[in-house]
């Protein structure tokens, strides 16, 4: 596990935050839809150009597909990405005689007009895979290249928000791994992400991915007290949210046969998410004015 804390000033109350996890994109893969993650990218570059906006990335594993020739289970020639076997014949033998080495080096090309706003990645377990069975660590190499923070398996991401010229402090947890265990249908995924909420009650959000499979549960409701004994006669309320966002894979891609095609893996839909913090928010509880962070999680379609 690794603890971030990182530390966002903000210039007004209405300035926001804006968090967007990327999981299981899987560079290298045929049905990889590397398109829409070039898009993602630069609308993400773009956001960053708005008043008021403070933009940050989690990547959550699986960047690249790391699927290498002895994986008898999983590789086959027909599921790399076209650009892997493009141009001459001395070149295409130079790219299939180092698979990893070249879905490494195009993450890091895709990723590095943003890095310096990526919070971390988290290994996932084809990168895991690459680790324990082939002695490669190409997730340590790609947060090295890129210069973020290896988040390892999984993380707390304490973000602090300070108002500029003031006092006023205020706090948002994220607790992000890359899976937390398996399923294939819809109703699997929610008790997923429910357990998980349940178990890590100190985060506010809570992301995992693996399955593929966009998902996210209502949020949950915690009553709590004020700090302050004078006013215990109210309860205030926060919210916990829990989410998957998805992947950046294309179920069913006209072409060879795919893994998720071969497997008969259900159509997934190509949805993802944005986190959206508003640090200093002012509401009323129970006829109280009071300041706490408001947080949305957003969907949004890739396509």
């Amino acid at each position: 596990m690794y603890i971030l804390d990182h530390l966002i000033t903000c210039g007004s109350r209405s300035d926001r935050v804006e968090i967007y996890p990327i999981y299981d994109v899987h560079i290298g893969k045929f049905n990889c839809d590397e398109g829409a993650l070039r898009k993602q990218i630069k609308e993400i570059r773009k956001r960053r150009q708005m008043r008021n906006r403070h933009i940050r990335v989690i990547l959550g594993g699986d960047q690249i597909d790391g699927v290498k020739v002895g994986d008898i289970k999983r590789f086959s020639f027909e599921g790399l990405a076209d650009w892997i076997v493009e141009g001459n014949a001395l070149t295409v033998k130079e790219k299939l005689s180092d698979i990893v080495g070249q879905q490494l080096n195009r993450a890091v090309e895709i990723f590095e007009p943003i890095a310096d706003i990526i919070l971390g990645a988290i290994e996932g377990n084809h990168e895991r895979a690459l680790k324990t069975k082939e002695n490669v660590n190409v997730h340590a190499a790609f947060c090295d290249r890129l210069g973020v923070a290896n988040l390892t398996d999984e993380a707390i991401i304490r973000l602090f928000f300070n108002l500029k010229g003031t006092k006023h402090r205020q706090t948002v947890k994220i607790y992000a791994r890359h899976g937390y265990g398996s399923s294939r249908t819809a109703g699997a995924e929610a008790n997923k992400i429910t357990r998980m909420v349940g178990e890590w009650e100190y985060a506010d959000i809570c992301l995992t991915g693996h399955t593929h499979f966009y998902f996210i549960v209502p949020p949950k409701p915690v009553l709590y007290l004020p700090a302050s004994r004078s006013k215990q006669d109210r309860l205030l309320i926060r919210y916990r949210y829990g989410a998957n966002p998805g992947c950046w894979l294309l179920s069913h891609k006209p072409g060879p046969t795919t893994y998720e095609s071969a497997a008969c893996y259900a159509a997934k839909p190509l949805m993802t998410l944005k986190i959206v913090i508003w640090p200093f928010w002012h509401t009323s509880q129970q006829g109280k004015e009071i300041e706490m962070p408001k947080i949305e999680v957003r969907e949004y379609a890739i396509l």
